[in-house]
């Protein structure tokens, strides 16, 4: 689905390309675009180890208060430190820098250096699709074991295909679904519903399938859109639920002990951008990533119990599901996803580590 840039993202894309220095193609440029990678070019400074100064800008949706920004800082603290300060990053949390599909689009492009991607990044990774199957994943020790498993690998060089490099994985938790009217405990319950879906195809194919109306809307919409009516409910983790102050508005939610979803979410960099770092840069940015990366996966399995347990306390009627009719109805979705994205047997393999 193809959508004009807002254009606070565009003009805050230009200004970061022409401060910032993140690494981008050296030569003469003639687009916008080549223009924004020689702004961001990488030139060598002093001090030992071949490493070049950069100033990395690290993008996401989420608020500060989320776990997402536990793990960048984690991430800046790591190869700033590990860097002797030549390599520096800046967090912009709260898509101050767009929304996903700007941001996505923006790292491509070079206005942005790197980003927590979610389910928008199917339009250009079609095999993100798979992470928005409902029930395909179940949880987040099955979730920790693809993404550290030759599977995860793989799903990684499918995203390469996009243009990304995946420097590391992040977690979202486990979602639920979350509406204003009426409490869901079979798929019949959802019939007509109007749920909030990721901009991911695969997510839309599930809810009608389940009998709900969804409506693919960006992360920051979300509050605005239970309000007004544009939609009636969601599907997503416990601590957004409690980020985006949605108790205000949602009456019920299904149990924590069935995951709706269990999203990795890839944290990426253009393959541009990785391709212009030396092996000395990209040792120190994978080990940075590696401990972000498992910082913020435990930050955000600490912090589950008790977002659930402030949802509870906000006054959410939370109620138990049956997960049979529901898988009953979403596993064809499973197939045709499978077969349209040729990954049978990755779907085949994530199923196997359950």
């Amino acid at each position: 689905m193809q959508r004009t840039r807002p254009l606070i993202a565009a003009a805050a894309a230009m200004v970061l390309a022409a401060m910032v220095s993140a690494c981008g193609s050296s030569g003469t440029s003639t687009g916008a675009s080549d223009k924004s990678q020689a702004a961001t070019s990488s030139t060598p400074a002093g001090g030992g180890g071949d490493i070049n100064s950069h100033t990395i800008t690290f993008a996401y949706t989420t608020p500060a208060t989320f776990p997402y920004h536990d793990g960048a800082q984690k991430f800046k603290d790591v190869i700033e430190k590990s860097s002797n300060g030549k390599i520096t990053v800046k967090l912009f949390p709260g898509g101050q820098l767009g929304n996903e599909r700007d941001m996505e689009e923006n790292i491509l492009n070079g206005g942005v250096t790197m980003g927590v991607t979610a389910g928008g990044l199917a339009q250009f990774c079609p095999i993100v699709n798979l992470f928005e199957l409902p029930f395909l994943i179940n949880g987040q020790e099955h979730m920790k074991r693809i993404i550290t498993s030759d599977v995860g690998k793989e799903l990684e060089d499918l995203i390469a295909e996009g243009g990304y490099k995946v420097v590391g994985w992040f977690s979202t938790g486990d979602s639920a679904i979350q509406t204003v009217k009426n409490p869901v405990k079979s798929p019949d319950d959802l019939k007509g519903v109007k749920l909030r879906a990721q901009e991911a195809p695969s997510l839309v194919d599930s809810l009608k399938a389940l009998g709900a109306n969804p409506t693919p809307m960006p992360f920051g919409d979300i509050y605005s859109g239970v309000q007004t009516g544009l939609i009636e409910g969601a599907t997503l983790d416990w601590s957004s639920v409690n980020s985006l102050k949605l108790t205000e508005m949602v009456h019920y939610s299904t149990t924590p002990d069935v995951a709706f979803l269990a999203e990795p979410r890839p944290v990426v960099v253009s393959q541009k951008f990785w391709k212009s770092l030396n092996a000395d840069e990209q040792a120190l940015f994978t080990d940075a990533m590696k401990q972000a990366s498992e910082y913020e996966i435990q930050v955000f399995n600490d912090r589950q119990a008790k977002a659930v347990a402030d949802v509870k306390a906000a006054g959410v009627e939370v109620t138990d599901i049956d997960p049979a009719p529901f898988l009953e109805k979403v596993k064809p979705v499973w197939d045709k996803w499978a077969k349209q994205l040729n990954a049978e047997d990755i779907v085949k393999q994530i199923d196997a580590l359950r």
